[in-house]
Parts: structure tokens; sequence; C-alpha cells
């Protein structure tokens, strides 16, 4: 879910409103061919899909979507609609650029042990002993593509309906998307030991199949902390694992590929980096600094509402959602649903009632969605623990010793208390900063509890929580939903 939820999910997002405004708004292409809108939906999947595998395939994906739908639009605004829809993937590929970084030593990194059947030296410049990367996207690419080129015979054999183009076009896309990515992470692999590169001082804990790497800030007082796939074997054999000193090649940052040499071994990558995150560093030690927990759960003072502050310690409060984005997000998930739901049974050539009953579905399931993620999801609290009501149902918790409260940076607030990890949203308030507490003041509110609640014995149990019932206008907007898809479609 969280690969889906990254920033390549503007470009699925472009492209079902993009859908909604082609097929809806303007009335579909103009073409009159019974191929045409199944077609102009294959060209909108596509660069949905080759997003998550190519950014820059995606963007010439959405390129090739625009120019098809200049041809099928009978009206300028269609046109102007597909070619929005290119620019959001064009836009996403200069995410991509390097970032411009401090002026470091560069030398090209030291050559890998020959391999099996390598290129000897020489040959175009290239380094010999490259491990051979990719392989899964490579298959898949190729499979996609052969699936694909079957599905368009059947399809020109009429062994298919014209409705199997959208399947055939997107999975083509995709195909070619993966493919790609293969020569992309092959010549990134290439440039890296073909060209020089930035020179790091870092602190490396090799294990099997992977190494971790620290790379200290000038100051000393943090890291960045990263870690790639290598070819070899590593050194993991020890019971702890102890950072080494060593060198890396290449600019350490998300997507891009580095090497580290350590103690003479090089360890060649056989992926990107991944996540890179800040940590707190222990210069002694070169590994990354353990916060104690007293630390960690520190009150932020300036944080607090003065509605928390000095609050008796068994008052007990409440977080929601605001009602106003909660209520929004509601109708736009559940009113979405039905609206591309009716759309796709309209393209399959059903009548009236048949799209009524799709859209019906498809919006009580966007509606129950959002009501299950946003109007009945709260946290109640007080010193003597903490009682929520998520997606799936109530839960009631003391506070512990070993309690802790953080928020992730992304809208979602993670607590720890008793046996229970609950994870509660906390999206900006909307539409004023006064309609809920921010994710920074519900931590400082609830760690506040949890330090009033070590002073106090004995302790009285958590709040009480009981699952509210669906409002009566829930319903009412579901029903209105219903009602304007089937009047905009049918």
């Amino acid at each position: 879910m969280g690969r889906l939820l990254r920033v390549e999910g503007l470009v699925p997002v472009a492209g079902v409103v993009a859908f909604l405004l082609l097929f809806g708004l303007l009335g579909g292409p103009g073409d009159p061919s019974p191929v045409a809108p199944w077609v102009g939906a294959g060209v909108l999947l596509a660069p949905a899909l080759m997003a998550y595998a190519h950014r820059g395939a995606a963007a010439w994906g959405g390129v090739l979507a625009a120019v098809v739908w200049m041809s099928l639009a009978h009206t300028a605004a269609a046109a102007l609609v597909a070619w929005g829809y290119a620019l959001v993937a064009i836009a996403l590929t200069r995410r991509d650029r390097s970032p411009v970084t401090a002026p470091v030593p560069r030398r090209r990194p030291p050559a890998p042990a020959r391999a099996t059947g390598a290129r000897s030296p020489g040959q175009r410049g290239e380094p010999v002993g490259l491990p051979h990367v990719a392989v899964p996207a490579e298959v898949g690419g190729f499979a996609l593509l052969i699936l694909a080129m079957g599905g368009l015979v059947a399809v020109l054999t009429r062994q298919a309906g014209p409705a199997w183009l959208t399947g055939v076009i997107g999975g083509f896309g995709l195909g070619c998307a993966l493919l790609a990515r293969v020569v992309a992470h092959r010549a990134e692999l290439a440039r890296l030991f073909g060209t020089a590169q930035p020179m790091h001082a870092v602190r490396v804990v090799e294990q099997t199949g992977y190494v971790h790497v620290l790379m200290p800030d000038p100051g000393g007082l943090v890291a960045k902390e990263f870690a790639f796939d290598v070819a070899d074997a590593g050194t993991g054999d020890e019971d702890e694992p102890r950072t080494r000193p060593g060198t890396l090649y290449g600019e350490p940052r998300r997507g891009a590929w580095c090497t580290v040499e350590v103690e003479g071994r090089l360890h060649v990558p056989v992926g990107p980096v991944g996540d890179v995150i800040e940590v707190a560093y222990d210069v002694v030690q070169g590994l990354p600094r353990e916060i104690e927990d007293d630390e960690e759960q520190l009150v932020d003072p300036a944080a607090l509402l003065p509605a928390d502050r000095g609050a008796d310690a068994f008052e007990c409060r409440e977080h929601r959602i605001a009602p106003q984005r909660a209520w929004a997000a509601t109708a736009s998930i559940g009113f979405g649903g039905a609206l591309a739901a009716g759309e796709l049974a309209r393209l399959a050539g059903v009548g009236p009632v048949v799209l009524g009953v799709v859209a019906a579905v498809a919006g009580a399931a966007g509606f129950e969605f959002g009501w299950r993620t946003q109007l009945r999801p709260r946290l109640r609290w007080h010193a003597g623990g903490v009682a929520a009501i998520g997606f799936r149902g109530p839960d009631r918790q003391p506070w512990a010793t070993d309690s802790a409260v953080v928020h992730d940076d992304a809208g979602t607030v993670l607590l720890t208390a008793g046996e229970s990890v609950l994870t509660v949203p906390v999206p900006p308030p909307w539409p004023s900063p006064g309609s809920q507490r921010s994710a920074d003041q519900l931590v400082a509110a609830l760690r506040d509890a949890r330090s009033q609640s070590f002073a106090i014995s004995p302790l009285p149990p958590p709040p009480s929580i009981e699952v509210p019932p669906r409002p009566l206008t829930l319903y009412a907007a579901w029903l209105a939903a219903v009602v304007l898809t089937v009047l905009i479609l049918a």
C-alpha cells in the first residue's frame, strides 16, 4: 500500500480524472467505431500502470495517449484534457533529476572482479564482472508483451471482443515500462563503474546479500542511513553486527546506484538505493545512537493546546478528524466510486437498471470505506489509558512503561499502549487550524497523559467507548450519489 500511495500515484489519479471528464462530461470519443472507447480507455490506463515501473516510459505513454485522443476527440476540450494527463506524467519525470549537492572528491570505483562470460576489458569502455540485474522485471516485461500480442491477435480474429483492447493496451504499456526499467538499471550500473563518482567516507554493516550504510554528517550528530542489495554473500557471520569504515561511490539518494568498498572488499550492487533516512549518530560506536525512552517521549510544551495544558489527569479528551474534512472525503470516495463504476458499466453497454445497480453497489462500498476511515475513527484518553475506534472496531488499552507515541509526518499517529499498536489518522486540520488537533498537538497531549499516569496509583481503567451507528446523512449521501450517477450517465 505504501508504494501505491507514493508520488507515482499522481498519474493514476490524473488518469481517473481524465477518464471521468472524457467519458462523462465530454461524451467520450467522437469516433463512431465500436473499438474507439476501448482504445481510448486503454491509452489512459497504460501510463497509470507504467508510472510504477518507469517514470520516463510513463511520460511517453502519456504523450501517446494525448496523440491518440487528438484523433478520437471531437472537441478541443477533450484534447486539452488528454494533454493535461500527459503533462502530469511528464512533470513526474523531473523528480528523477539528481539534486544539487555539495562538491566532494570524485573517482572511478575499482573494477569489479571478472564474472564468468563477462566481456574482456576495453570493449566499449565497459567494466567487466557486472552482475545481470533486473531479471524479474525483464521476465515480467517480456511475458506481458507476449500476452498483449496474444490478446491483440484474439481481438483481430474476433475470438475476443473489443473490450479486451483496454487490457491489451494497458498490459503492453506496462511490459514496455518494465523493459525500460531493465535498460535503465543496467545502464546506471555500467555508468557507476565507468565514470568518476562522488566519494564519501561511510560506516558499513556487511550482511548476507546487502549492505547497510551510515554516512555521518560533518557535525557527527546525525547520519544518513540506507541500504542496497549486493551480488556477494557478505560477511554476516557475526552475532552482533558492527560497522566498518568504508568508501561509498555514488550519490546516496533513493533510486540511485552506489557501490561501497570495505577493507579491500568491493560490494557490487544488484539494485538501487532504497529509502534514505536521517538518524541520530553515535560517533564512538559508529552506529545509530540509541535514544532513551524517556528522551524520545518527552512532551513538547509548545505543542500543547491551551485545553490540554494543565488538564486534569482523569479528564477524558477525544480526537476525531475534523467533521467537514471527513464528510468531504467520504462523499468524494463514495460518489467517485459510483461514477467510475457506472461509467465502466455504460461502456460495457448495459441498460440504465443494471447501471444503477452497479453504481449503487460501488457507491455503498465507497461510502462504507469512507465511514470506517474518515467519519467513525476516534480516540479517547486520560491518565488511565486510551480507547480507540479504528477501521475494524474498538480497542481499549492501559498505559504501560513501554508505551510510546510518535507520528510519521504523513498524517498518522502511531500509539503503542498495553498489548496494541493503534494507528490514529491525523490529517492536517481543515477548514481551519482549530477544527482538530494537528499531529504534533495530539502527540504532545497523549505523551502528557502518559507522563501523568506514572505518578498515580492505582489507575482507573481506560475510558469507555462505543461504536457509533451510521447516521442517516450517510445513507442520504449514498442515495444522492447513486441518483446523480444515473442522471449523468444514463
